[in-house]
């Protein structure tokens, strides 16, 4: 199936601690190897569960925008590498080991997504799109940088009572119409 045969090898730390969790920053100890299919399977189930309580094959065929062959192979190459509970017909669950990959998918996209916002000013629904592409590459390394650079624009706009994102904007305008005028 052509959407599982593209491997990405990702940064899956299964001892990784959520940056907003107490636990502390440990990066990168393991790595695994999921393609990014699986890994939007593992978001959405995450996503499915945390909204609904469970998650099922239609919610997540209507979730991605999938055929329902593909959710079943998905779901036991999942089941297959202990990632998900999978059984036909029943609740679909995520293990321990599940539950972290998709909570660091689900961060990655978040960070990608509000730095596209926040920091580019791009239009919320083009960033969430890019985020979901770009999610599935971008290394913990690369995401804690881009968290600690939006940290340190907004500190530095509270420090000196800027708005560098509404300047970058005005920035971006002027550019258009430099653009525009040399064409």
């Amino acid at each position: 199936m052509s959407e599982m045969v593209n491997q990405i090898e990702i940064w899956s730390d299964l001892n990784y601690s959520h940056p907003k969790s107490n636990k502390g920053d440990k990066f990168m100890k393991k790595r695994q190897k999921l393609s990014a299919s699986l890994e939007d399977y593992l978001e959405a189930i995450y996503l499915i569960s945390r909204e609904q309580g469970e998650a099922r094959s239609r919610e997540i065929i209507e979730h991605l925008g999938v055929t329902g062959p593909s959710v079943t192979e998905a779901l036991q190459l999942l089941s297959e590498k202990g990632l998900v509970n999978y059984a036909p017909y029943e609740a679909i669950t995520l293990t321990p080991k599940g539950e972290t990959i998709a909570r660091d998918v689900l961060y990655r996209h978040e960070t990608l997504r509000d730095f596209f916002i926040d920091v580019l000013g791009v239009d919320p629904k083009i960033a969430d799109e890019g985020a979901c592409k770009m999610e599935h590459a971008a290394s913990p390394g690369i995401i804690e940088r881009m968290v600690k650079y939006t940290r340190y624009l907004k500190d530095e706009c509270n420090e000196h009572g800027c708005d560098k994102v509404h300047c970058f904007g005005n920035y971006l305008k002027e550019e258009e119409k430099y653009q525009k005028a040399a064409k």
